[in-house]
């Protein structure tokens, strides 16, 4: 096996050119690309095409594949014909031309080198067999025996009489195929990327009374598997896809630009999908290698009914109240779909201007209809906390303290802070006495609600006995 190729023989799953299901009305016979996009840095690609082949033993190339492509997940289906063809062997041929792979196999072979001049001197042209190419120098027997070494910083040109045939400018599938006749068919060639991923983002704008939002969202498809999928159909996976990742060589070329474009309306059509969410472009899109793609994918939800909440976790180290703003995801709120993983950025508008400004952001998981959503978008300002630890007593497998919590409302209108008392998961407690109620949310909170009218105090002050 040569360097830089990956030979593949008959263990590759479905080479026998299986046909497409014929009776299936939405599987159309025609060229043309389809991406399926995983949130989790994979693709699935499926391409069409028309090729010819001989009759008996072909040699077949298929370009233009992804550079980050897992060569054991191809698979070949002849969908015009099938078992007209059969595949016998395939390579991938990565090793693609540059100066250092060129160099590489022009040692002990001729080649002509154009020198730079200095001055009066215009330069020479040496023509000799390259020895050897390291990082920075070449260096040459000429003709007359003499050794050179050439730095490259030296050199203005290097001519060679031809390209090597084991390189290739373009990552290629290369096949051995068997056909029984001579003929053009169209065959579809499936195969997993990696390198390109997709990721949801929300835009959530709060109304002037903070109960109700607009929700917007939009996807965002980040290409640098090294290929350029043009006028694709586009499908988009939602969920937690288990793959075994083993290590493997690196296919990948080294890809550096973005560029960011962003559709005008939404697109998306979703519906479950075995345990996970489909989401299906209603048209065809371009996505370019080293492109970061953005579309629309979910209608904006107008007037969504919204909480803002307040909320102090006594175990936390730092003294500050929470902002949450919590909501459901129904059809009754102009939603009840499924949400994928992704960043919620809220904005509210400053009627001064008009301006929308940004006042926080939160992660959601995977959120399927009828779920609530719970964003934790920042700290209150005006509304001050102090922490005192009144008493407490130790002794064996018990702990009873006496806490007291101040809460500063500095806002000219009234607030309700709830208060969550945390416990250890292996510990009973209890709340002995305390200057309000409280509700025991779950094993492990007591949270009590505390309203605190505009520009005042609430002490609020308990005891816990905690046992283990």
């Amino acid at each position: 096996m040569r360097p830089h190729k990956i030979f593949i023989a008959l263990i590759i799953l479905g080479t026998m050119c299986v046909g497409a299901s014929m009776s299936n009305p939405a599987i159309k016979l025609e060229e043309g690309v389809a991406l399926t996009v995983y949130n989790d840095d994979f693709g699935v690609v499926r391409q069409n095409r028309w090729m010819s082949f001989d009759r008996g033993i072909n040699t077949v190339k298929f370009t233009d594949v992804a550079s980050a492509i897992d060569p054991t997940s191809v698979n070949f289906r002849c969908l015009s014909s099938p078992g007209a063809v059969s595949i016998l062997e395939q390579n991938y041929e990565y090793d693609l031309v540059s100066t250092a792979s060129l160099l590489k196999r022009y040692i002990d072979r001729q080649i002509n080198v154009s020198l730079k001049g200095s001055g009066a001197d215009t330069g020479r042209e040496l023509t000799g067999t390259l020895l050897t190419s390291t990082d920075r120098d070449l260096i040459i027997k000429s003709a007359s025996g003499d050794i050179e070494i050439i730095n490259e910083n030296t050199v203005e040109e290097i001519s060679l009489k031809e390209l090597p045939d084991d390189l290739v400018t373009r990552p290629t599938l290369l096949w051995l195929a068997e056909a029984k006749e001579k003929a053009k068919h169209l065959c579809q060639v499936t195969y997993t990327t990696g390198r390109i991923g997709w990721k949801a983002d929300y835009s959530a704008v709060l109304n002037d009374a903070e109960d109700k939002l607009d929700l917007s969202g939009w996807v965002t498809i980040d290409n640098k598997s090294g290929a350029t999928y043009k006028e694709a159909i586009i499908k988009l996976i939602a969920g937690d896809v288990r793959r075994i990742v083993q290590p493997r060589a690196e296919y990948r070329l080294g890809l550096q630009l973005a560029e960011k474009m962003a559709a005008g309306a939404p697109a998306f059509e979703e519906k479950p999908f075995m345990e996970y969410h489909l989401y299906t472009l209603s048209r065809r899109s371009t996505i370019n290698n080293n492109q970061v793609k953005q579309i629309e994918f979910i209608t904006p939800a107008a007037g969504v009914p919204a909480k803002k909440l307040y909320i102090y976790e006594r175990s936390k180290i730092a003294d500050k109240v929470q902002i949450k703003i919590e909501f459901e995801n129904t059809k009754e709120n102009n939603l009840g779909i499924a949400l994928p993983r992704g960043r919620v950025r809220v904005f509210k508008k400053d009627p001064a201007d008009e301006a929308l400004e940004f006042v926080g952001e939160d992660t959601i998981d995977h959120t399927p209809r009828k779920e609530k959503l719970s964003l934790y978008i920042g700290n209150a300002f005006d509304i001050a906390v102090e922490y005192t630890l009144l008493d407490s007593q130790h002794r064996r497998r018990w702990q009873q303290q006496k806490h007291k919590i101040e809460l500063r409302n500095r806002k000219d209108q009234a607030v309700t802070v709830f208060v969550d008392e945390k416990f250890p998961a292996w510990v009973n407690w209890t709340i002995d006495e305390s200057t309000h109620k409280y509700e025991k949310r779950d094993a492990r909170t007591a949270r009590f609600e505390v309203d605190i009218a505009a520009d005042s105090t609430q002490v609020v002050q308990y005891t816990a006995t905690q046992t283990w």
